[in-house]
């Protein structure tokens, strides 16, 4: 009977070859239990066609009393490489894992230990010594540039900063009719610190450049594509532990193989993935190691490694910059992804080359360029992959992002949404990704909110977020600190709306406070004193003393936010007139520092008009706080021309909401990859504004 009604639901014609198969796959499923002809059979389903077997494994990962059995099945390595070599059963198999994962049937775990168990050989380089010396490196490399890298704030001498040849991707012809590998490469030179550059053994450099090689073994070339895809899938689903576990066990196993051919290419991705995986899950330990490697290929690269594969490589080094909060260099390694992606690039890769670029552009509010590449990016995934893929919910959020950061809030907030529909379509509730995308739409709403007071739906969110991370991360993970960061940031403004109904709420302000120093002490500890985060995390606290009337301590952190935003980011950017604003209202409304006051309003609306025009709605609090400094201080004419500009702002920011009006209008059209590249190149070079500085990518022909 159920088998029936599925078969109707599916079609209202029974006789169809679309219903017969939902029959069948229902009396299938259903005759499956604990005696020996259906254990039979479900020890040959194997032998299945794959586009039958994925479906048959969907709706066993539908029945409960069915899971434990499915476990076993796709613990298989071999069962689960031959479905993930399917792409038409990605997402599919995604679900599937969401379902076992969700009961508590760690399929993700089971395949890495089986992976690792079987394909792991010790060999001489496995030196504990060595390990130390790379793990210790790793720790002082995982703080950003000019920063302490402890608790303590006794400043520690830096490297100074060396030559970095990268490989561009041209070639030059010497009149000779040599092969493609003989001609000479070309690299453009940036500097970095002295201890990012690992050179590598005359021995690897003399195995990359032997065209003689042989292959290797069919056998072999099975166990690196199956680690490969095994651990792309694991970080893609979400499990980036477990990934970061099968590509480590790979990386080991291809430095131990002999001299073959495409060692250099095989080497290259499965560090590229490997960073991914390392940078999305916040350690950054392992990502600076698995950077310094990639960085000992580099001088290697040549005409023979796919562009697309360098391409990746350099977003990934990008996104992990990015993650560490150094946007100059997250910009600057997404320009060079950027010169490396052409148009026979994958769709895949040429949607999270512009994803990543876009979002190194934003932090740069480079907003043209940025608006031009997600653009691309979501109209990309939506045409390739379709509304309901995880490649359309990732460009989703990430423009999200883009909107947010351009004031485009309740768009951002729509956006955030939909890409929360989509990741929880494909991995359920309790899932890494789900929760990012859980934080980022409470953020969006607190934002969208913060003149309302009703933070309800930001509330319900972060709640969730935080609920998941605690499931799935240690208790001092980063992003669970990330999560708490923006629930104390909700608990404030909830305190500050009782308090003004005449409520006592200081559990809820040491709640926050609890919060913000649990985030502040990680960030110093990942990241140390001088990095955007942790100055984020100091101006949230001096808000917060602010509010519990703690003011020497809310002015002290303030400057030290403004410090650290001015020396990293440059004097006249959105995260500096941020903290200048909140410094400001200090001086204004608690510690009557007016004339202070007025210099730093006057700052803070020099910025914001630079970078977001006349309509920004952060400057409606800067209009505010000025008509109280010149009123208090009996100045009446400024008072006059300022509630006159604020009148202004009132119009032209009820026109804009009125007629949906926004800065970056999405590009609603498809150009090519060369396209996409002149008009990023074009739009850098006719850049007028003083705050947009120019990048390392910026200065090279893209085409």
């Amino acid at each position: 009977m159920a088998g029936q009604q599925l078969a109707l639901m599916l079609n209202p014609n029974p006789n169809t070859p679309k219903a017969l198969y939902a029959l069948s796959l229902e009396a299938l499923i259903g005759s499956m239990n604990t005696k020996v002809p259906a254990l039979d059979r479900i020890n040959r389903l194997t032998e299945l066609p794959r586009n039958l077997l994925i479906d048959v494994y969907e709706m066993m990962s539908q029945q409960e009393s069915l899971k434990d059995t499915l476990l076993e099945e796709l613990a298989q390595l071999e069962v689960f490489t031959r479905l993930v070599r399917y792409s038409a059963a990605r997402s599919k198999l995604l679900r599937i894992m969401a379902a076992l994962m969700a009961s508590k049937k760690m399929l993700a775990k089971r395949l890495s230990e089986n992976y690792v168990s079987r394909y792991w050989t010790p060999g001489h380089d496995d030196d504990d010594d060595e390990g130390d010396e790379l793990n210790q490196e790793s720790v002082d490399l995982d703080k950003s540039h000019d920063q302490a890298p402890s608790l303590d704030s006794s400043p520690k001498p830096q490297p100074e900063p060396s030559k970095l040849h990268i490989y561009d991707g041209e070639t030059e012809e010497d009149g000779s009719g040599a092969s493609c590998s003989e001609q000479r490469r070309q690299f453009i030179t940036i500097e970095v610190d002295a201890k990012v550059l690992q050179p590598q053994s005359q021995s690897e450099l003399s195995v990359i450049n032997n065209l003689d090689l042989e292959e290797l073994p069919a056998s072999e070339m099975q166990v690196i594509d199956m680690g490969l895809r095994l651990g792309s899938f694991l970080s893609e689903a979400g499990w980036m532990q477990e990934s970061i576990t099968v590509l480590e066990c790979l990386n080991g196993r291809l430095k131990r193989l002999p001299p073959h051919k495409h060692w250099l290419e095989m080497r290259l991705d499965c560090l590229q993935r490997l960073l991914y995986a390392e940078s999305a899950h916040c350690n950054f330990k392992l990502a600076q190691r698995t950077y310094n490697e990639l960085i000992g290929l580099n001088r290697s690269l040549n005409s023979q490694v796919p562009a697309q594969l360098v391409a990746m490589a350099y977003t990934q080094i990008s996104a992990m910059y990015f993650a560490r909060n150094e946007y100059n260099h997250s910009h600057m390694w997404s320009g060079l992804a950027m010169r490396f992606l052409k148009g026979s690039a994958s769709p895949r890769i040429t949607i999270d080359v512009l994803r990543q670029a876009a979002r190194a552009c934003v932090v740069k509010r480079d907003y043209a360029r940025a608006n031009l590449l997600i653009c691309q990016a979501v109209r990309r995934a939506r045409k390739h992959f379709g509304l309901k893929h995880q490649k359309y919910g990732d460009a989703l959020l990430d423009y999200g992002f883009f909107l947010l950061n351009v004031d485009s809030v309740f768009q951002s907030v729509n956006v955030y949404k939909e890409a929360l529909a989509v990741r929880r379509g494909i991995f359920g509730n309790m899932n890494f990704h789900v929760a990012i995308a859980h934080e980022d739409l409470s953020y969006a709403y607190y934002v969208h909110e913060y003149s309302t007071g009703d933070f309800s739906c930001a509330q319900d969110h972060v709640d969730k977020a935080v609920n998941i991370m605690k499931n799935l991360v240690p208790s001092n993970h980063l992003m669970l600190a990330s999560a708490k960061r923006v629930k104390a940031l909700l608990l404030e403004e909830i305190a500050l709306d009782k308090m003004a109904d005449g409520m006592d709420e200081e559990d809820l302000l040491q709640q926050s406070e609890e919060l913000h120093n649990f985030a502040l002490l990680l960030s110093l500890e990942v990241f140390g004193e001088v990095n955007v985060q942790t100055a984020k995390h100091y101006g949230n606290l001096g808000r917060l003393y602010q509010t519990m009337n703690r003011f020497d301590e809310a002015e002290r952190m303030h400057q030290k936010a403004i410090k650290i935003k001015t020396d990293l980011l440059g004097a006249f950017d959105y995260e500096v007139g941020l903290s200048i604003g909140h410094l400001a209202s200090l001086y204004n409304y608690q510690m009557k520092k007016y004339r202070e006051a007025e210099t730093l309003y006057l700052r803070s609306i020099d910025i914001s008009l630079r970078l977001f025009g006349h309509s920004y709605s952060g400057l409606e609090y800067d209009y505010l706080g000025l008509c109280h400094v010149y009123e208090t201080l009996h100045d009446f004419e400024k008072y006059l021309k300022y509630a006159n500009t604020l009148e202004n702002w009132q119009v032209l920011r009820g026109q804009n909401l009125t007629q949906n009006k926004s800065s970056y209008p999405a590009i609603e059209e498809d150009y090519s990859i060369t396209e996409v590249k002149i008009k990023f190149v074009s739009m850098c070079a006719c850049k007028k504004s003083p705050v947009h500085l120019q990048s390392a990518s910026s200065v090279v022909n893209l085409n």
